[in-house]
């Protein structure tokens, strides 16, 4: 794993180089990887919203990573509404569903915005589950892009400011970053309790 990692770093120009220099084919893999993560839902998106940073820089990598989630959000939604009988008889007792079914009926909208805002709940099992709700499909896709909007930019920060190679900088944005997630996590216990005992 080490030697893997080590291998990365050293070859970050290499990686950076090669992706300069096909463009559109560099953009269009991430972007179908990036809508693959979000599909299925296991894969690890804050490896590839790093990533997104690291291969391409800050702006970009935030714009590739945004649009590779918005396409995969679509297709989820789009799944679950097309075959919205199966798997709800499959997951309507799902826990997760329960939680986010009470919030909607309750908060609406803007509960679900929140959910995706908050760091560490599933968003990718999210999208799917918001695709049994009475929600039209603009609306889903403006809630969801927007609420992950601030992670996915937080990820693409780290991957660059890694790929520059500035001690300083690495352990001042690692630090303000931990501080954020840790104000978050906070946060979210709240957020969580509250919505638990009024649903």
């Amino acid at each position: 794993m080490w030697e893997n990692l080590s291998s990365l770093w050293e070859d970050r120009a290499l990686l950076r180089d090669l992706i300069q220099k096909n463009p559109l084919w560099g953009a269009l893999l991430f972007v179908i990887l990036q809508a693959i993560q979000v599909v299925v839902a296991p894969l690890p998106g804050e490896v590839t919203g790093f990533m997104a940073g690291f291969l391409f820089g800050a702006p970009l990598g935030f714009l590739l990573s945004t649009t590779g989630i918005l396409i995969g959000s679509t297709i989820a939604f789009l799944i679950v509404r097309s075959f919205r009988r199966h798997f709800l008889r499959k997951y309507e007792l799902h826990p997760t569903y329960i939680k986010i079914k009470r919030i909607f009926k309750r908060y609406g909208l803007p509960g679900v915005f929140i959910l995706y805002l908050i760091p560490g709940f599933p968003k990718d099992i999210l999208n799917y589950f918001v695709g049994f709700m009475p929600i039209t499909f603009r609306s889903f896709i403006i809630v969801s892009t927007l609420g992950r909007a601030p992670g996915t930019l937080a990820l693409a920060i780290q991957g660059d400011v890694v790929y520059g190679g500035h001690p300083l900088r690495i352990i001042l944005v690692t630090t303000a970053f931990a501080g954020a997630f840790i104000i978050f996590l906070l946060v979210r216990k709240r957020l969580e309790n509250y919505f638990n005992s009024t649903t």
